[in-house]
């Protein structure tokens, strides 16, 4: 019970990889708040999560918003008394954009919206309630495709660049107040995301023609992977359970990969 009696609050953990991470931070101790845009997906999560013993919070929110940011920071500390974990899962791919011009003005600004400004919105709102506690942990949820400017999403791949890089900015300004910024970095999952751009894949690329969108899955796994597995949002889970644990009291400004070796420094 690495987190027993902590608050963690996943954004976006209706789903996916958030909803992996919900269930293995409640796994280990801890309760949980769940904003996310899809109301009855965090709901549902929820009450996995009570189902598990430990304390749910489902709250619908567009983390894009500072008005939402404000009501359900104030609503969970109203809730539990205080916040120890926030992971900023929230996020949104951008439409394949392989050459980069196949992509809109739009495309871009709802990137970013969503993948870097809700992050910057949730740490200047919690941030005083760490400092003031002395203790907190941040982790922010990037992506491989930042560090290996993966030419398909040019906008996600910048954005998620871009969350690695405003982690180690929070990570040096909040060291001293003994609050850790992290990020993980997903490999590749099968996703609602993954499924879209495996069939754009299968459409415009002529190696992989007449593919299902599985199979086209299946051999990037097998081409990019060199343990030959997919991740799934459970190894996701693990490693922020890690990261907010007191065993990562000493790690903060860090980038880990969990891609089965895609990406190695």
């Amino acid at each position: 019970m690495r987190l027993a009696d902590k608050v963690a609050m996943v954004t976006g953990g209706g789903s996916g990889i958030g909803r992996g991470i919900v269930r293995c931070m409640a796994g280990e101790g801890a309760d949980i708040v769940i904003p996310d845009i899809q109301a009855a997906n965090a709901a549902r999560v929820a009450d996995e999560v009570k189902g598990l013993g430990r304390r749910a919070l489902a709250l619908e929110c567009d983390v894009t918003r500072q008005a939402d940011i404000d009501r359900i920071v104030s609503k969970a500390l109203e809730t539990f008394g205080r916040l120890d974990i926030l992971v900023n899962n929230a996020g949104v791919a951008s439409r394949p954009g392989m050459p980069f011009t196949n992509n809109t003005e739009a495309d871009w600004d709802q990137v970013f919206a969503v993948n870097v400004k809700s992050i910057f919105l949730l740490a200047k709102a919690l941030t005083p309630h760490f400092m003031e506690r002395r203790q907190g942990r941040i982790i922010n949820i990037a992506s491989i495709a930042g560090p290996i400017s993966a030419v398909t999403m040019p906008p996600y791949s910048v954005s998620k660049m871009g969350v690695i890089t405003f982690t180690r900015i929070l990570a040096k300004e909040l060291a001293p107040h003994n609050v850790t910024v992290n990020a993980l970095c997903p490999g590749v999952l099968w996703t609602d995301f993954w499924q879209g751009l495996a069939a754009h894949i299968a459409e415009t690329n002529p190696a992989f023609k007449g593919m299902t969108p599985r199979q086209v899955f299946d051999k990037r796994v097998k081409d990019l992977i060199p343990m030959g597995r997919e991740q799934t949002p459970e190894d996701i889970g693990w490693a922020a359970v890690f990261l907010a644990s007191d065993q990562a009291r000493n790690i903060t400004g860090q980038a880990l990969n969990v891609d089965g070796g895609t990406v190695m420094h």
